[in-house]
């Protein structure tokens, strides 16, 4: 495909470099072919690194709950209780019920009236929204386990509730604990859920209400019409919904997804929902959010049976979206939310409540040494990781294109490969490099010779980018990352991750 599209391009300029008649640019329409490919590059480099974090934080994730356990030493104090079980739940105020007919969808489609949607929540990292949630009770909010890929501190989330059905304020409550599924699997995203607990319970009073769990294992028939909602992109890689939209979406069957999805679906753990002509969807940042299906009798109630987990592009044709199982995991997650407080290890911010640390202590840490040896290596891999790969995690998915701007081939310098000495000048956002190359200047040798080029582009980024980072170095071990999708990622299949980022 390169190489057709660089035969119809006009490949030298004819006029020499000022000042250097041995030298020759490359016209403008192969340094756009050149541009396209560098970007693809960039964001394959940027997947692969995110890709190798998150395989690091998931085996600390999994080394945290392999140390947890009864019978360890404790702190002494009240823990946080959960209140009775709501009498009500699925159930919205009074005029708020607003789901948009088949035309209207999450990519691209109508916002939904304020409080329509009492149960769904934002999770926020370090402030920034990363997905969406399901408040299920009181104290209890069902996410995506993916969306902590990276990121599994609870110190540093917060949840954002519903919003009134007057647009009265959100409230934004602390994060005091991540459960994500023991058998969560992030390269399949097999077993996708977690629980986040809140530090203090939702208000009655309030307009955040929870939603219903399925009352047993079995689910509504292929073709029923369910609601998504959230604030995911608008369109793939495109910017967040600024309000909460909303669509309905029919089931499918397991046949039916397993023939538009293939492998990547399991479905014991995994329903596929949409229209396989696709246009309706949810897509990155939805992640977490619901897929609810309305039960009439005895009273109008909407159910959870699904959580947001990944898909193939948004609202593509003969790509529905995949949803996590609720029903699968019913059990679990009773078991889990009616735990007695005694029966698990003491959260960070339980800690820290109960007996604060120095101030330079980095958070829980002694907790860790105490109740998790052999977690600091991998700490310090993560570090190093997220340190190697900063130059690329840190650029924005809106601003991460190459843009090649100048190639200069030495017309002196032939070798015997047909390949000639240049000089290549690229940009990435602000960022400017330049470096020596070979390059081809006819389209057989200019698309030999492109490979190489890409990866030394990639390869100056970085070097610079360390460069840039040398002075003030080292202060900070590691740097932050941008959370599954930067937006709330949506893997493709089970990316990075395919979710509906990260």
């Amino acid at each position: 495909m390169l190489l057709a599209v660089l035969l119809l391009l006009p490949l030298l300029d004819p006029r020499p470099a000022r000042g250097h008649p041995p030298y020759m640019r490359l016209p403008p329409s192969t340094l756009q072919v050149l541009s396209a490919q560098g970007t693809k590059a960039l964001q394959a480099a940027q997947r692969s690194a995110q890709w190798a974090v998150n395989l690091v934080a998931m085996e600390i994730q999994h080394r945290l709950h392999e140390c947890q356990g009864p019978g360890r030493p404790r702190p002494q104090g009240p823990l946080l209780q959960e209140p009775p079980e709501p009498e009500l739940c699925g159930e919205r105020r009074p005029g708020t019920v607003n789901v948009t007919r088949a035309h209207g969808r999450i990519v691209g489609g109508s916002a939904a009236q304020p409080g329509a949607w009492p149960w769904l929540v934002r999770l926020q990292l370090s402030g920034q929204p990363l997905c969406g949630g399901v408040l299920v009770a009181a104290s209890w909010v069902l996410t995506a386990a993916h969306c902590f890929a990276g990121a599994p501190n609870e110190l540093l989330w917060t949840v954002t509730l519903a919003q009134g059905p007057r647009g009265e304020q959100a409230e934004e409550v602390p994060v005091n604990r991540i459960l994500p599924h023991p058998k969560f699997d992030p390269r399949t995203f097999h077993n996708d859920l977690a629980l986040v607990q809140l530090w203090t319970p939702v208000s009655r009073a309030g307009a955040a209400r929870p939603v219903c769990l399925p009352q047993g294992p079995r689910e509504p028939p292929a073709g029923t019409a369910c609601a998504i909602a959230g604030w995911g992109a608008l369109f793939e890689d495109g910017p967040g919904a600024e309000a909460v939209r909303e669509a309905r979406v029919p089931l499918l069957s397991a046949d039916t997804c397993r023939r538009a999805l293939g492998a990547g679906l399991r479905p014991s753990t995994m329903l596929c929902a949409g229209y396989l002509a696709g246009g309706i969807d949810s897509c990155q940042g939805d992640s977490g959010g619901p897929l609810t299906c309305s039960e009439p009798d005895p009273r109008p109630r909407e159910v959870l049976y699904g959580i947001t987990s990944w898909g193939d592009g948004c609202g593509e044709p003969g790509k529905p979206g995949v949803y996590t199982r609720v029903a699968v995991f019913r059990d679990w997650l009773w078991k889990q939310m009616r735990a007695a407080p005694s029966s698990r290890e003491p959260s960070c911010r339980e800690l820290l409540a109960w007996e604060p640390q120095a101030d330079d202590a980095p958070p829980c840490a002694f907790h860790a040494r105490l109740y998790c040896p052999g977690l600091e290596p991998l700490q310090q891999k993560l570090s190093t990781l997220q340190a190697t790969h900063a130059w690329i995690l840190q650029v924005p998915s809106e601003r991460l294109a190459m843009d090649f701007q100048e190639v200069l081939a030495d017309l002196s310098s032939k070798t015997i490969t047909g390949l000639f000495r240049a000089w290549v000048r690229v940009s990435l956002g602000d960022q400017h490099v330049v470096f020596g190359g070979l390059v081809g200047l006819e389209p057989a040798t200019l698309a030999r010779s492109l490979p190489r080029l890409l990866v030394q582009a990639l390869q100056a980024f970085r070097v610079a980018a360390q460069a840039r980072a040398e002075p003030q170095g080292a202060q900070k071990g590691a740097r932050q990352i941008r959370g599954l999708g930067g937006q709330g990622h949506r893997p493709l299949g089970p990316q990075v991750l395919p979710a509906r980022q990260p």
